[in-house]
C-alpha cells in the first residue's frame, strides 16, 4: 500500500500544476480527465501487486498485421515487445574490393532488402 508521503506529494503536485495549465489556458476539464487516469492507475497498481510477474517474449515485426497477433495476449500475464528485421547491417551489402580508394570512386549503387527485396539506387561523385 501507498504511504502517506506518498499521497501528500500527489496532492501538492496537484496543487503545482492546477494554476499553471489554468495560466497556460489549458482546458480544466482535460485536466481534471487527467487526474482520474492518474488516479486509476495509482489503484491499478495496488490491486494488481498480488497479480502474477509478466512472462515477456518478442515478436519480429513483418507487418502491421502483427499488431492483430499481439492483441491477443493484451489481457494476459504475456508482456510483448516487436522487434525489426531490417536494420542497416541487413541492408548493406559487402562490396568487392577495387583498386581506387572508396572515397575516389563514383558512379551508381544498389541497397536491396534482404526482408522485403526492395532497392535503392543511388548516384555519388568522385568529387
Amino acid at each position: 500500500m501507498y504511504s502517506l508521503s506518498f499521497h501528500k506529494k500527489k496532492q501538492t503536485e496537484w496543487k503545482i500544476i492546477q494554476p499553471i495549465a489554468k495560466n497556460n489556458n489549458f482546458p480544466q476539464h482535460l485536466l481534471l480527465k487527467l487526474n482520474r487516469q492518474i488516479l486509476q492507475k495509482v489503484n491499478n497498481k495496488k490491486t494488481n501487486k498480488n497479480d502474477k510477474k509478466k512472462i515477456w517474449t518478442t515478436f519480429t515485426f513483418h507487418s502491421p498485421k502483427i499488431r492483430k497477433i499481439t492483441n491477443l495476449f493484451k489481457n494476459t500475464n504475456i508482456g510483448l515487445a516487436l522487434k525489426t528485421t531490417t536494420t542497416l547491417h541487413h541492408l548493406i551489402k559487402p562490396i568487392a574490393p577495387t583498386r581506387l580508394q572508396e572515397h575516389e570512386k563514383s558512379g551508381t549503387y544498389k541497397i536491396t532488402c534482404k526482408t522485403c527485396h526492395k532497392a535503392y539506387v543511388g548516384q555519388t561523385s568522385g568529387n
